[in-house]
Formats: structure tokens, C-alpha cells, sequence
């Protein structure tokens, strides 16, 4: 008699399993059979659950417009150059994302910790099936004369916590219309200072900066390609020390 080789199918419905695992108890299977088949229908269970969340993320971002970045920042650094940059605001983005959310059946919250001037925030992103996914974001907490200590860990928080929500759900942020400014238009001389003045204080050598925005000058960096390019020192200083 030749032996026939068979595959065993998982089934894709946890309710199946269920089923088996009933008809399992009433039958008196062995124990190792029995965990077996929990084992099975926690698989089922997590891939279907996974497929929902995948499922419910695509829906969201589908309908989930672009933030506008309607807040402006203005900073001052170390060395007394202050400079501007535009951002949404944590609550401008919840404004818009938790009606869409809460439609898609997803939710958010938040867990940080401060360890050695560096807060790390976890953002947790749950479907109610139960699958969820995280974002960690680490920000350091500056220290400024300007604010209390407590100031600054609150800042600090914020920042982190908009950050770890914008990854955590794929969210597009974006910078008011800038159309109409002329192509040709170059950065004036307190900017060429103020970019200077931030590559030095975080430490990036300039011919980084005329790499990234192809020029051979400072000077010839465009009116466009200005905040842009603070954007990315901001994010540079913005990072925890090595």
C-alpha cells in the first residue's frame, strides 16, 4: 500500500477552531492535543485580527487629508539667533484624525519616561479586535532660562508626543501654499547669518547644507529652500546627544 502524503489546513476561522476545540474537551483528547489546538486558534485568532487592523489603517489614511502646519515656532538659539519654522499643533491634528479614527474603530494614547535628560515617548495605536502597533519618539529636555523645569518637560512632551502620533499613523503634514514666491529669489543676509549660526551651534558642516540645496554659496540658497533647510537643523538639534 503506498502512503499518501497530506497537509494539514489551518482554518481561517476562529470560530472553527472553537468548534474543534469544544468536540476536542468532549472527546477527552490528550492535554498536548489540546494545547495544540489553543495554540492554533491564537494564530488564527492574531492573523485575522492583524488583517482588520491592516484593514482599518488603509480606510483611515485614505481619508485622512494633509495637516496644515498652521502654527509657527520662533526660536532662539544658544548663541542668540532667533528663527521661525512652521508645525501643526498636537491639538489641530486630534481635532482632525479622531472622528476618522473613531469611525475606522482605532484609538491612540501615549506612555513616556524621562532617563537621563532624554524623554521617550510611545505612541500605541489599538484596534478594537485588540492588534495594535507602536511609534517611539525621544526628545531631549532642554534646559532655558525662559522656562521653569517643569516648562520645559511639558515642551518637550508635546513635541514628542506629536512626533510618535505623526508615525505611528503615516500622517502627511504640510507648509502653507509658497507658489507665488519667485524661484529665483535668494535667502537675505539675516538668514544666511541665522543658517550659520544654527549649522555651528548643531554641529553641520555647511558644505552639507550647499550639497542638499545645490549651490556653491551660503548666499545663493533660495527663499524656498530657506525654512525647509531650518526644518532639518531643528530636527538635528532637536536630537538626544551621542
Amino acid at each position: 500500500m503506498t502512503a499518501v502524503a497530506t497537509r494539514s489546513v489551518e482554518p481561517e476561522n476562529p470560530n472553527t477552531i472553537t468548534a474543534l476545540l469544544t468536540a476536542a474537551i468532549d472527546k477527552k483528547v490528550p492535554v498536548e492535543t489540546l494545547e495544540k489546538l489553543v495554540a492554533l486558534h491564537e494564530r488564527v485568532a492574531d492573523r485575522l485580527a492583524a488583517q482588520e487592523f491592516a484593514d482599518a489603517m488603509a480606510r483611515f489614511q485614505a481619508e485622512c487629508p494633509s495637516i496644515p502646519k498652521s502654527s509657527t515656532a520662533k526660536i532662539v538659539t544658544k548663541s542668540g539667533v532667533s528663527f521661525s519654522y512652521n508645525y501643526a499643533e498636537l491639538d489641530a491634528i486630534a481635532t482632525i484624525i479622531r472622528p476618522i479614527l473613531h469611525k475606522q474603530g482605532l484609538s491612540y494614547s501615549w506612555d513616556a519616561k524621562t532617563e537621563n535628560g532624554v524623554l521617550c515617548c510611545v505612541c500605541t495605536l489599538r484596534h478594537v479586535n485588540g492588534h495594535a502597533v507602536t511609534a517611539t519618539f525621544a526628545a531631549p529636555v532642554e534646559t532655558s532660562d525662559r522656562m521653569s523645569r517643569s516648562q520645559n518637560a511639558g515642551a518637550a512632551l508635546t513635541y514628542a508626543r506629536r512626533q510618535a502620533l505623526v508615525q505611528v499613523l503615516g500622517l502627511t503634514t504640510t507648509d502653507a501654499d509658497t507658489d507665488a514666491a519667485p524661484d529665483t529669489e535668494r535667502i537675505t543676509e539675516q538668514q544666511v547669518a541665522d543658517l550659520l549660526a544654527l549649522a555651528d551651534e548643531v554641529k553641520v558642516d555647511v558644505k552639507r547644507i550647499l550639497k542638499a540645496a545645490h549651490v556653491e554659496r551660503i548666499e545663493d540658497v533660495l527663499a524656498t529652500q530657506y525654512h525647509p533647510i531650518i526644518r532639518t537643523l531643528e530636527k538635528k538639534r532637536q536630537e538626544p546627544a551621542r
